[in-house]
């Protein structure tokens, strides 16, 4: 199955790139020993700091943002395709993230001391003053990056002075832009399928262990429902016919009975088992290895 011409054409004008760059600091650092083995290392924790720790969760916040609004570019990791549909969502959220980031450089700044008393206690011996820079060299060693890129089409000035040359970096670039929606759609299809067999999970637990129903059993699936159109890129009809089949299931179930009521239960997991199967066949159809490790076989 091939992207269709329409959507590879239409790619530029309803996403753009997000290139984002974390800068951290090494907080380990290799100890010598006298083992030979030289499959034998040893590291020892130079930097423990609460303000490091609330760095790498905003990180890890910033992450889960953008899988909800964006897709993975196949460029490098850390870039993102991100439909113009979320563009004011994601960069709000990410103006918040580098204003934290920078209270949280201050926050550093002022424990450094501190940050260092501690390390030398906690390491004894192995404690080197040399491994530690000045507070205001270890805060810069943090930081948030990030801009926008158009996803270019290849430059029509091409044509004139060098139509050989044009040709090729158009179908260059169609076949790069092609590649790209293959694996939006193989990564959206795949991330539905663990939501699915992840509420099968709970809900086909055997008698006698909690089952686990709060707002928390439909949050990931309402997600994922709710920016899959804008998210979309490659025009996917299949996965499209099982989103809307999923909006019909989901609709008007409410938490409460679905917890208390086993018939209720049972028309979920039988209406779930019956679209997994048709996601599983979806996933395969192309022939290229995508990982299903996250996903259990049928019986």
């Amino acid at each position: 199955m091939t992207i269709n011409k329409k959507s590879i054409a239409s790619l530029s004008d309803r996403a753009v790139y997000l290139v984002l760059d974390w800068s951290f600091m090494g907080t380990w650092k290799r100890v010598e020993t006298q083992d030979t083995n030289s499959e034998v290392r040893a590291r020892k924790r130079i930097v423990k700091a609460e303000a490091i720790s609330k760095i790498r969760k905003l990180a890890g916040r910033q992450r889960r943002m953008l899988r909800m609004y964006a897709l993975n570019s196949l460029f490098r990791p850390g870039v993102y395709v991100v439909p113009l549909d979320y563009i004011e969502q994601v960069d709000d959220k990410l103006k918040e993230a580098k204003s934290e980031m920078e209270l949280l450089k201050d926050e550093l700044k002022t424990e450094w001391k501190a940050i260092i008393a501690e390390a030398k206690k906690r390491l004894g011996k192995h404690f080197d003053p040399n491994d530690y820079r000045s507070a205001d060299a270890a805060a810069a060693a943090y930081d948030l990056n990030y801009r926008y890129v158009p996803i270019a089409d290849t430059p029509e000035i091409l044509k004139t002075i060098a139509a050989d040359a044009y040709k090729e970096d158009l179908e260059r670039s169609r076949q790069e832009t092609e590649k790209e929606l293959e694996q939006f759609r193989d990564s959206l299809r795949l991330t539905l399928l663990g939501i699915v067999e992840n509420m099968r999970q709970t809900l086909t637990k055997p008698d006698g262990e909690k089952r686990v129903f709060g707002q928390r059993f439909f949050k990931r699936l309402d997600n994922f429902l709710g920016t899959f159109d804008s998210k979309n890129l490659s025009d996917d009809g299949a996965l499209k016919k099982v989103v809307e089949q999923l909006r019909k299931v989901s609709q008007g179930v409410d938490i409460g009975d679905l917890k208390k009521d086993a018939d209720i239960q049972a028309e979920m997991n039988s209406n779930l088992h019956q679209i997994t199967k048709t996601m599983k066949e979806m996933v395969k159809e192309d022939g290229r290895m995508i990982d299903l490790s996250m996903v259990e076989d049928e019986a």
